[in-house]
């Protein structure tokens, strides 16, 4: 994971690769290619050698990758198979990607792109055109400042470095898109990928908790690469001890990290019991009752007004924090689940008006600019990674395939997560797969806190993001 910029036309960018630092401390570089300039720091996970460091060239394609790709050897395999010979000089996937993109090229590789990423890259053979793409379930942020000349950027910051406001004159690229951005100012869009929901009315409760802890046990699995030192979060939810389930079958002696604010809270009785049953070490981190200058500062982190989205990021900083002092670059966490699932206490209306599965591919789909650039930002503010095994492909096509009454036992909040519960019953405790769902700002007792320090939360949050950003 790491920090990019890039700009459509020749430009210093010096400023915005300094305000991504936190986001790349291991090395930094730009470079003008065919009249376009790319910018890149670097949290070096795979293949932490210099020789892995970009913007990274192969042939005509330059590029600056932030992201993680998980099936790396297929499309090692791919560029092989269409350029026989092929040797490489690194063990990373950054040239795995830049390989596919010069080999392959975009329309072929993106599609087959098993990852979480933002890209930008320049192409000899087209001089130019600025070619940025997201992933699949826009894990990764990429932001589009649309003024002259266009830019492109993993954080706001990056634009504000070099003296641009933001407001409307800023787009995300969407999840599944790939665009390109001429020296001229015309964009031009391209889909590589489309969220679907397709029914699958012969699954049962019983073979679809089968399936569905074996796509998670493989979505687990493929997200293990890394040269790095890992750990997790392990909130006292579902989620996140489903995914630490699979975790220590590969790493043991692994260490989560769970936050700790009331210590006679719900959430630490059933951290605490996870960590024992799973037997893992459980770091309890010490959340300080945020000012209103901190949830400041956590918006700024994040650059979204969103009330929920603020308020889970200041304890997610501390975290990351003490993640990154203890020497950890990469953790797991369970975002994504809850959509699958329709889980939320709102999901009601909306599935009432837009059904069982187009709702939840709905859900899914809006958190590319909601849950996923939060949790992205939140943990690269102190230079750590999170990886989000429940949007493996695999694992939302089988999700979202699930009938109504697979997933859930009634329209009961207990019932929510009836499937994950089913298939964890054997490995955690009951204390957690019989859990309703809880939001990690009340599991944790935050709500109360910060109404007493902010009258209206939703009205300081706008106004503060206006200032900032708007």
């Amino acid at each position: 994971m790491c920090g990019i910029i890039a700009a459509a036309g020749a430009l210093d960018l010096t400023a915005a690769v300094a305000a991504l630092d936190h986001r790349g401390p291991d090395a930094a570089a730009t470079v003008q290619e065919g009249g376009v300039t790319l910018g890149h720091t670097r949290l070096a996970i795979q293949d932490p050698t210099a020789r892995a460091d970009q913007p990274y060239r192969d042939g005509p394609v330059c590029l600056v990758y932030n992201g993680e790709l998980f099936n790396q050897n297929d499309i090692t395999d791919r560029v092989e198979d269409a350029a026989p010979g092929r040797t490489w000089a690194t063990s990373g996937d950054t040239e795995v990607v830049a390989a596919a993109l010069n080999v392959l090229g975009p329309e072929t590789a993106l599609p087959l792109l098993d990852g979480m990423y933002g890209l930008a890259w320049t192409d000899a053979r087209r001089p130019g055109i600025l070619h940025v793409a997201r992933d699949r379930h826009g894990e990764v942020p990429l932001h589009v400042h649309q003024a002259a000349p266009l830019l492109v950027a993993s954080e706001l910051k990056a634009f504000r470095a070099l003296g641009r406001r933001c407001g409307p004159a800023v787009v995300d690229v969407p999840a599944g898109q790939w665009w390109e951005l001429s020296t001229a100012g015309s964009i031009r869009r391209h889909l590589h990928h489309q969220l679907t929901a397709a029914p699958n009315p012969t699954l049962t409760r019983d073979t679809a908790a089968r399936e569905l802890r074996g796509a998670l046990a493989r979505g687990v699995f493929r997200r293990l690469v890394a040269d790095v030192p890992v750990c997790a979060l392990l909130s006292g939810g579902l989620d996140s001890a489903a995914i630490v389930a699979e975790l220590v079958r590969h790493r043991p002696g692994l260490t989560c990290y769970t936050a700790r604010l009331d210590p006679r809270s719900r959430d630490l009785r059933c951290a605490r019991e996870a960590a024992e049953t799973l037997g893992v070490t459980l770091v309890e981190v010490d959340v300080a009752p945020p000012t209103a200058d901190d949830l400041t500062h956590a918006l700024a982190v994040i650059e979204q007004p969103r009330k929920a989205q603020v308020e889970i990021t200041w304890p997610c900083l501390a975290l990351a924090a003490r993640m990154h002092a203890d020497g950890f670059k990469v953790t797991y966490s369970g975002e994504g689940s809850d959509e699958l699932w329709a889980s939320y206490g709102y999901a009601y209306r909306g599935l009432a008006e837009a059904g069982w599965y187009g709702y939840r591919r709905h859900l899914v789909a809006a958190q590319a600019v909601r849950n996923f650039p939060r949790v992205n930002k939140a943990f690269m503010a102190h230079s750590v990674e999170a990886r989000l095994p429940f949007l493996d492909p695999e694992l939302v096509t089988l999700a979202l395939s699930m009938p109504r009454h697979v997933v859930r036992d009634a329209d009961t909040p207990a019932g929510r997560k009836a499937v994950l519960s089913a298939a964890y019953a054997d490995r955690l405790p009951a204390s957690i797969t019989r859990r309703p769902k809880v939001g990690f700002q009340d599991g944790l007792g935050l709500k109360p806190l910060i109404s007493r320090t902010l009258p209206d939360p939703a009205r300081y949050y706008r106004a503060e993001h206006h200032r900032l950003y708007g």
